[in-house]
C-alpha cells in the first residue's frame, strides 16, 4: 500500500471514530427485545447497539438515510426512515436487506406483533402490512390522508395509528379494514400506545388525548407547560401506568392514567423524542440532538448516561446588548417559540427559541429596564419598570412604538425587579418602590394605588404564585445592609410575614413554577447562597453556598431542572431539583437575568447581551463497525500510529457472532482497561484507545472471542 493510500485509510477510520464520539447526529427511536440487547437509530444512517442494557455501546452505521423507527423480535430487526427507506435483517444485523417502499414516502413508524406480522406507517396516509417477516409489503387503505407518525400492533387483529390533524385510526381485523376514531383535537399526534381498552396519543403543544373505552370517547390531558412543549413519545406499561417524554428533555410518569404525574430526574439537557420500557424496571430514552442514550434500571427513579460520557457546556452569544441588572426576559403570549427581552432601553424579539433576534422597539424613558412584560391578553400592551435618575413605570399600547409614564418619577431598586404581573390575571400588576408600601394596578399598569400597609426597604423581586394569586413572595434588601429578607403573603399581598433572613445584602430573585406550586428557589447577594423550599417556604434548605448568587429560573417543562447565576460570568445548572449543580462560564459579566425556556433551552442575559447554553455529549463507543464484510477468520491488526501519543486506533476482524473483548495490559501483565466487551456480529471493526492517563512505556492488547484468546500485540506509548 502506498503512503498516500495508507494515509487516506487512516483518515477514513479517524472520521468514523470522531463521528461516533460526538453529537453530530441524534436518534429518533429506541427499542429493546430482551432488556439487554438495545438498538437506537437516527439521522444519517446512525445505529447504536448495546448488549449490556445501555451501559456500553457500539456504532454500526448503515447507509445515509435518516432512520425514524426500529423494532426487533428474535433474530429479526426492522428499520424505517425517510424517502421510503426500509432495512431488515433476519440474522440479528449480520446482513441487511433494503427496499424503497411506498413510492418514497417518509416512513415514520414500524411495529410487529410477532416475527411474521408487521405494520409500517408514514406520510400521506401510508399504511403497509407484511405477513412474511418484512420480505414483502402490501398497501393498506387508510380512511384519512393524514401523515401518520406512529403505529402500534396490539394483537394479531388489533392495531392503532395516529398522525396529523388529530387523526387516530384503528383496525380490528389485522389491517384488512381501517376505521377512524373521532378525537377531541386537531393538533398533530406524535405517538400512540394501547393497553386493554385504554388508548393514549401524545401531541404537539403539550397535550395527550386519552380514551378508556376503546376510542368511543376521549378526553384531553393538559401537561400545563407554559411553553407548549411537544410530547414526543408515550409508552404504556398497563392501562394506568405510562411514561412520556418531550420538550427539552422531560420525562413524566403516571400511575393513575394521567390524573397525576411525577417528574423523573434525568441528566438529559436536550429534547427527548422516544422512550421505551422492556419491563417495569428497564427503560431507555433518546434525543434527536445527540447520541447520548439515557437508561434506567429502577423504573425511572434514576436515569443515567452511559459511563464515560463527557458533557461539555458552552454559551453562545445570540444578541448583543447591555444595560440590565434585573430580568428583562418575557415569553411571547401567542407564539410558542417566541421570546422578548428588554435590555437597557431596547426591546428585542425572537421567534425561534432565541436563535435569532430582532430589535422591535425602543423605550423612550429611563436608561435600564428592570422588569418587562407583554400582556398575554393583548400583545400590543407592554409594561416596563425603568431605572434612571428617577425610577418609573412605562406602558405601551402599540407594540412598543410609543411609551407613556404611568408611575413616577420615584425610587425603584437599581438592581432588582420591582414590577410583577399576576400570571393568573394579567391585568393585575404589583409595584414595590423603595421604602414604600406595595402598589397595585388592575388595568395592566395604567393606574396605581396603595395596596398594603407593610413598608419594604428595597424590593428586589416580587412573585405571584401560579394558580393561587393569594400566595405572593417578596425578596427584600439593601446593598450593604448585611441581611436579605424573604416575605410571604397568603392573602394577595395585603399582609406579609417574614419567612427568613439570610446573610448578604438582598434577595435578588425568586423562581417558581406552575408544575409544582410548593416548589420555589431564591438567590442571595454577596453571601447566603441558593435556597429551596418544597412547601411554599414553610421550611427551606440551602442547596448551594455559592456567593453573589443573582438570577434564577426553573425549566418551564420540568421542575427538576433549575438554574441560577452569580453576579459575574458563571452559571449553575441542576437536572435533579437542586441536589447538585454543574457550573460553566457564560461570557461577559455581569449575569443579570435567566430564562429557563425548557430543559434544552437555557438563556442568560449578560452585560454583553443574550447568551444561550449549548450542551455537547461525547459518548464513548467501544467499537465502530467500518465494514460488514464477512472475514474468513478472526484477526487483530497492529495499532496505528505506533508509537503513539496519547491515542491510537486498533482494527480487528470478527468472523462469527461472539462475545468479543479487547483488553489492555502493562508490561508486567497487569490489566489496564477493557477497551471492548460486546457481543459483535461478523464484520471489520476499529476502536480508539486513549492513553492520556497512562505513563510512557510498552503495553499489550489482546483479542478474545467467547473467552478464547485470538491474538496479542505490542504497542508503545511515548509522551
Amino acid at each position: 500500500m502506498t503512503n498516500k493510500n495508507f494515509f487516506t485509510l487512516f483518515l477514513f477510520i479517524i472520521v468514523l471514530l470522531t463521528s461516533a464520539r460526538t453529537n453530530s447526529q441524534g436518534f429518533n427511536s429506541i427499542f429493546s427485545k430482551n432488556g439487554s440487547d438495545v438498538i437506537a437509530v437516527g439521522a444519517g444512517g446512525s445505529i447504536f447497539r448495546s448488549w449490556t442494557g445501555g451501559t456500553s455501546w457500539g456504532t454500526y452505521p448503515l447507509g445515509s438515510a435518516d432512520f425514524n423507527s426500529v423494532q426487533a423480535i428474535g433474530t429479526y430487526i426492522w428499520i424505517v426512515g425517510n424517502n421510503g427507506t426500509y432495512y431488515y435483517s433476519s440474522n440479528d444485523g449480520v446482513n441487511w436487506n433494503s427496499q424503497t417502499l411506498a413510492g418514497g414516502q417518509n416512513l415514520k413508524s414500524v411495529s410487529f406483533y410477532d416475527q411474521n406480522t408487521g405494520l409500517i406507517a408514514g406520510d400521506n396516509g401510508t399504511i403497509l402490512k407484511t405477513i412474511n417477516s418484512g420480505a414483502n409489503w402490501t398497501v393498506q387503505t387508510s380512511p384519512v390522508s393524514a401523515s401518520f407518525k406512529s403505529v402500534k400492533f396490539i394483537s394479531s387483529t388489533e392495531a392503532v395509528a395516529c398522525g396529523t390533524g388529530g387523526n387516530v385510526i384503528y383496525t380490528t381485523n389485522g389491517g384488512t379494514n381501517w376505521l377512524q376514531y373521532t378525537t377531541p383535537t386537531a393538533k398533530d399526534l406524535l405517538s400512540i400506545d394501547k393497553k386493554g381498552t385504554a388508548i393514549l396519543a401524545s401531541a404537539v403543544d403539550g397535550i395527550i388525548i386519552k380514551s378508556t373505552n376503546n376510542g368511543s370517547s376521549w378526553n384531553i390531558i393538559d401537561y400545563r407547560v407554559i411553553t407548549k412543549s411537544d410530547i414526543n413519545s408515550v409508552f404504556m406499561l398497563d392501562p394506568n401506568t405510562y411514561y412520556s417524554c418531550g420538550g427539552g428533555g422531560f420525562i413524566r410518569k403516571s400511575t393513575n392514567a394521567g390524573s397525576t404525574f411525577t417528574f423523573q430526574k434525568n441528566p438529559m439537557i436536550g429534547n427527548l423524542v422516544s422512550i421505551y420500557f422492556y419491563d417495569n424496571l428497564k427503560g431507555w430514552a433518546v434525543s434527536s440532538l445527540n447520541n447520548a442514550v439515557i437508561y434506567t434500571t429502577d423504573g425511572g427513579i434514576t436515569w443515567s448516561l452511559p459511563p464515560g460520557t463527557n458533557v461539555t457546556f458552552t454559551w453562545q452569544l445570540k444578541q448583543s446588548g447591555s444595560g440590565n441588572i434585573g430580568n428583562g426576559f418575557c415569553l411571547h403570549p401567542t407564539n410558542k417559540n417566541g421570546i422578548f427581552i428588554a435590555m437597557g432601553t431596547q426591546v428585542y424579539r425572537s421567534l425561534d427559541k432565541g436563535e435569532t433576534w430582532t430589535n422591535i422597539a425602543a423605550i423612550s424613558a429611563g436608561t435600564q429596564a428592570h422588569s418587562f412584560y407583554v400582556s398575554p391578553l393583548d400583545s400590543n400592551l407592554m409594561l416596563a419598570a425603568m431605572n434612571s435618575s428617577g425610577g418609573r413605570v412605562v406602558r405601551s399600547t402599540n407594540y412598543g412604538q410609543t411609551w407613556t409614564t404611568t408611575w413616577g418619577p420615584g425610587t425603584l431598586t437599581s438592581y432588582g425587579m420591582p414590577l410583577e404581573m399576576d400570571p393568573n390575571n394579567p391585568n393585575i400588576c404589583f409595584l414595590g418602590p423603595d421604602n414604600s408600601v406595595m402598589l397595585r394596578s388592575t388595568d395592566f399598569g395604567l393606574t396605581w394605588s396603595n395596596w398594603t400597609s407593610n413598608t419594604f426597604r428595597s424590593p428586589c423581586d416580587l412573585t405571584v404564585l401560579y394558580d393561587s394569586s393569594n400566595y405572593m413572595y417578596v425578596g427584600d434588601g439593601t446593598t450593604g445592609s448585611g441581611s436579605g429578607e424573604l416575605f410571604k403573603s397568603t392573602n394577595g399581598g395585603l399582609n406579609w410575614t417574614s419567612i427568613h433572613t439570610v446573610s448578604g445584602s438582598e434577595i435578588p430573585m425568586i423562581s417558581v413554577t406552575n408544575l409544582d406550586l410548593d416548589l420555589a428557589f431564591h438567590t442571595c447577594w454577596s453571601s447566603g447562597g441558593f435556597w429551596r423550599t418544597g412547601n411554599k417556604w414553610n421550611s427551606f434548605v440551602q442547596v448551594a453556598t455559592t456567593g453573589s448568587a443573582w438570577g434564577t429560573d426553573i425549566a418551564k417543562d420540568d421542575p427538576t431542572a433549575v438554574s441560577f447565576v452569580i453576579y459575574g460570568s458563571t452559571a449553575y445548572v441542576s437536572t435533579n431539583g437542586g441536589d447538585n449543580f454543574i457550573s460553566s462560564n457564560v461570557g461577559s459579566s455581569p449575569n443579570a437575568g435567566v430564562l429557563y425556556y425548557d430543559r434544552g433551552n437555557l438563556f442568560s442575559q449578560q452585560g454583553g447581551g443574550v447568551y444561550k447554553l449549548k450542551v455537547l455529549y461525547s459518548v464513548i463507543t467501544g467499537n465502530t463497525q467500518i465494514s460488514n464484510e464477512l472475514p474468513g477468520d478472526f484477526k487483530l491488526s497492529q495499532n496505528y500510529p505506533n508509537p503513539f501519543n496519547p491515542s491510537t486506533t486498533i482494527k480487528y476482524e470478527i468472523s462469527k457472532t461472539s462475545l468479543v473483548q479487547i483488553k489492555i495490559f502493562d508490561i508486567l501483565g497487569n490489566e489496564v482497561t477493557t477497551l471492548v466487551s460486546n457481543l459483535l456480529a461478523p464484520g471489520i471493526y476499529s476502536s480508539n484507545f486513549d492513553a492520556s492517563n497512562l505513563s510512557s512505556g510498552i503495553y499489550f492488547y489482546t483479542l478474545t472471542s467467547d473467552g478464547q484468546k485470538i491474538d496479542s500485540k505490542k504497542m508503545i506509548l511515548i509522551k
